[in-house]
């Protein structure tokens, strides 16, 4: 192996960690898309508990016409 084989292995071997990078951040934008989405169900999950809540309340202290 000479100084220019060498050279050429050394850039390869960086150019995978550029690649491996890339990849762990496409990796994070995924989870942190994942998370919100998460977040957005759950925020979803509790307002339509309140929904059922305020309308519980309301038939308890209003009752149910016939």
């Amino acid at each position: 192996m000479n100084e220019h084989d060498i050279r050429v292995e050394i850039h390869h071997i960086l150019d995978s960690h550029a690649e491996v990078l890339q990849s762990m951040r496409a990796a994070r934008a995924a989870m942190d898309s994942a998370f919100k989405a998460g977040d957005d169900a759950l925020v979803s999950a509790i307002e339509a508990n309140r929904a059922a809540l305020r309308l519980l309340n309301r038939l308890l202290d209003e009752g149910i016409e016939d």
